[in-house]
């Protein structure tokens, strides 16, 4: 399950462990570490795992979402958690979310999921 992630106002993208401090406040975790080059930071949820890599492009909506940021939970359960990923980010209001399932868009709080 994946997840474009941006700040509300997206006048200019933070840089990335800034950005997950905010992102593991809102979603509850811990033990963050950020590895890999380019890096990325892994943390960890109650009953999921989080990858949160910057990713910024030219074009919407990944100018205004540059992170993304993937869930990992058990296979029955992945579907539902990256709903409530989605929702406890999109209910902060510090975030523009939108979640893809097997690369479509299936909810977005702002761009259009039909000009994914």
């Amino acid at each position: 399950m994946d997840l474009l992630v941006g700040t509300a106002e997206p006048d200019s993208a933070p840089s990335l462990k800034p950005f997950a401090r905010d992102v593991a406040a809102v979603l509850g975790l811990e033990g963050l570490r950020v590895v890999g080059d380019p890096e990325y930071v892994i943390g960890d949820g109650e009953d999921f795992k989080v990858w949160l890599s910057f990713r910024p492009e030219d074009e919407e909506p990944s100018l205004s979402h540059p992170f993304w940021l993937e869930v990992a939970a058990e296979m029955d359960a992945e579907y539902e958690v990256g709903r409530r990923v989605f929702q406890m980010l999109a209910d902060s209001g510090r975030f523009r979310v939108m979640l893809l399932l097997d690369h479509d868009c299936v909810r977005s709080t702002h761009f259009p999921c039909g000009n994914w």
